[in-house]
């Protein structure tokens, strides 16, 4: 096209392409995930409200959290998000209004001018955060809990690895169901940041006036 963008024609059976130059691909079995250690869930978001029809962000899907981690109460919301190097997992506390008729247009509003850093997101709202990648999913990617912050540590804080036996270079998702990790137990001190960081606090808390949820 003129605008220096490629209409992407989705002639290939079980692939989406999306990106300005058709340059993303995400694979049908790839609409859902799942992470190695619970076997938990995670899918794309379809929206209704435009953006063809699912959720992106820097010409990545979004996914949520649907279930399966013990670690995570089924009533909130955790998004893993690409931002531009990497994939940030955010969290909102009794996230599941989010997705209400009422709050549509603050949604809306959020998601389009979204960016890693803003609204305090990385301090604020993220508990997770990838390897950089410039990887079409999460799917392969090593992801670290995040920990204590402070002037000793880098800028993401203390990092607490989520693969199994820490492994460099595992990955935490794949594209197929898994059996859970038999061992939970060698991962208790692991995901204790993990814990920490499901505070009261979220990413969309301040989008929650406008909207009038309390």
């Amino acid at each position: 096209k003129k605008d220096g963008k490629c209409e992407c024609f989705n002639d290939v059976e079980g692939v989406t392409f999306i990106g300005p130059h058709c340059e993303v691909r995400l694979k049908d079995e790839c609409r859902q995930i799942y992470g190695e250690f619970y076997n938990d869930t995670w899918s794309v978001v379809n929206v209704t409200w435009g953006w063809g029809g699912l959720w992106k962000e820097y010409d990545r899907p979004v996914y949520m959290y649907q279930g399966g981690n013990p670690l995570i109460n089924d009533t909130d919301v955790v998004l893993l998000i690409y931002s531009g190097d990497r994939w940030f997992g955010m969290y909102q506390p009794r996230g599941q209004f989010l997705f209400a008729q009422g709050f549509q247009k603050f949604l809306k509003a959020a998601v389009a001018n979204y960016h890693a850093f803003w609204d305090r997101a990385l301090t604020k709202g993220t508990i997770i955060v990838s390897d950089t990648t410039t990887k079409d999913t999460p799917v392969g990617v090593d992801f670290y809990w995040i920990g204590e912050r402070g002037d000793q540590f880098g800028p993401y804080g203390n990092l607490y690895p989520m693969q199994i036996d820490k492994q460099t270079g595992r990955g935490v998702f794949r594209c197929t169901d898994s059996v859970p990790y038999e061992y939970i137990d060698d991962f208790q001190n692991v995901t204790e940041p993990g814990r920490r960081r499901l505070q009261t606090e979220g990413l969309f808390d301040n989008y929650l006036w406008l909207g009038g949820v309390n």
